[in-house]
């Protein structure tokens, strides 16, 4: 690119070169808004919520599991979980509110999801305790019901699974006969 001389037209600017600038001087205006009001401007991926698909129920053991692999999983009524109904897109890795309890986990042996808050793992169809990987599930809970979610989801505190509640029976639980009932009444968001 030359210098320009006295008299000649200023080149136009390309596209890429116009947005750049109207980006930053947009960004500039909301952090400085930001400062004005006293709020800590946070970065753009903090506000994007993290959420995991292919959680489904189980119609053998009324359990929760993962169904992102090519096998099932272990289910205590026999052998892998067969799935049903919604396909829930449960979050994770968010803060933990008064309606939203973390410490859910995906164990590796049985593809269920667990509370993993306790000294002990509770008991894994698989056999002895579950094992605990990956996320730290945040499940909603004691909210109201709206049509991209369903409630009836119940802490189990002899396997220490999530179960659904929501039948005239309770299932199939790994330590023995049918789950229990404890805790809150999770919400669950569905696709």
């Amino acid at each position: 690119m030359g210098f320009l001389t006295r008299g000649a037209a200023a080149p136009e600017p390309d596209r890429r070169a116009v947005l750049t600038r109207a980006l930053g001087v947009a960004t500039a205006g909301l952090v400085g808004a930001a400062v004005a009001t006293g709020a800590a401007a946070a970065p753009a991926a903090a506000a994007v919520r993290a959420n995991q698909t292919n959680w489904r129920f189980c119609t053998k053991c009324y359990g929760m599991f993962f169904r992102g692999y090519p096998t099932d999983g272990a289910c205590p009524a026999g052998a892998g979980h067969d799935a049903q109904g919604y396909d829930f897109n449960l979050p994770y890795n968010v803060p933990e509110t008064p309606t939203a309890q973390h410490n859910w986990r995906f164990c590796t042996k049985c593809y269920g999801m667990f509370f993993w808050g306790y000294p002990d793992n509770g008991r894994c169809p698989a056999g002895n305790a579950h094992a605990a990987q990956g996320y730290d599930f945040v499940l909603p809970h004691d909210i109201p019901e709206t049509a991209g979610t369903q409630r009836n989801w119940r802490f189990c505190p002899k396997c220490y699974g999530l179960y659904y509640y929501g039948y005239p029976t309770n299932g199939r639980c790994p330590a023995g006969n049918a789950h229990s009932v404890q805790g809150y009444d999770f919400v669950l968001p569905h696709l």
